[in-house]
């Protein structure tokens, strides 16, 4: 064959060999691309978390401190200076002003009150008591009444009181050098007692007036007009005597006026 002396024989590679040159191929190219954080990166990531963590630390302490600016943390509970707007629900067992000093709460809307019993069912909706100093309660709104322990119940506003249903009160009075005034301006005005009913006027008249028939009704006694002069100057009178009577020109003769 010619040329024979110039074709070299391809070596024959056993297993160990070949893996011994994937290794040195491996290693070599790992030693030329290197994957993670090394030299200057790394010591710059570890000066950033310790820096974090020491303002972490700082932030708590000074929050524990001091506060969170008009909140701060006091034994018992949590004191808030100024003025809070709570954008969902508020879950507290107290909530009390400083001493001396009003507390205000204010919604937009609808403000409503809400407890729930140790099973974490709705009892009440609404519990509303607001006493004096000295304890004694002055209003009360619960689910079944409005208790009102006040001396006496000032309304002010121009119209008045409007009742949708009966009212029980033992006293009724103006102020004083106001008037006094029960309307009803389309119904009827009824006034009922157990025992006795008093109209008293210590200074002025009393007086009642109707468009149809006023009438006064006793069932088992008697009606009594006690005064010293009682006028009804409105009584029909009987017919005159004829002037041929020997009283008809009598200057002393008074009419006879009917009283049925």
């Amino acid at each position: 064959i010619p040329y024979a002396d110039k074709i070299t024989p391809e070596p024959i590679l056993h297993n160990n060999a070949r893996d011994t040159k994937a290794d040195s191929i491996r290693n070599s190219y790992n030693s030329q691309f290197k994957v993670g954080i090394y030299g200057w990166r790394k010591k710059c990531l570890y000066i950033l978390v310790m820096a974090l963590m020491f303002m972490m630390i700082i932030n708590l302490a000074l929050t524990l401190w001091e506060g969170m600016g008009q909140l701060r943390i006091v034994p018992g509970g949590l004191q808030l200076l100024g003025q809070a707007l709570v954008l969902d629900s508020l879950f507290s067992s107290s909530i009390k002003s400083r001493r001396g000093q009003p507390i205000s709460i204010e919604s937009s809307r609808n403000f409503s009150v809400s407890t729930r019993d140790e099973h974490g069912m709705l009892q009440s909706r609404l519990l509303l008591e607001v006493r004096d100093s000295r304890g004694v309660l002055l209003l009360g709104a619960a689910d079944g009444a409005v208790t009102v322990g006040a001396d006496s119940l000032i309304v002010a506003s121009p119209a008045g009181v409007t009742l949708q249903t009966s009212a029980q009160t033992p006293l009724v009075k103006a102020p004083p050098s106001k008037q006094l005034m029960l309307e009803s301006p389309t119904r009827s005005l009824q006034v009922y007692a157990g025992q006795n009913i008093a109209l008293e006027s210590r200074a002025g008249d009393i007086s009642a007036s109707c468009l149809t028939t006023f009438r006064l009704k006793s069932v088992a006694g008697a009606i009594r007009l006690d005064a010293p002069s009682i006028f009804m100057p409105k009584l029909k009178s009987a017919l005159p005597l004829p002037p041929a009577s020997p009283h008809g020109h009598d200057p002393h003769h008074q009419n006879i006026y009917q009283l049925c």
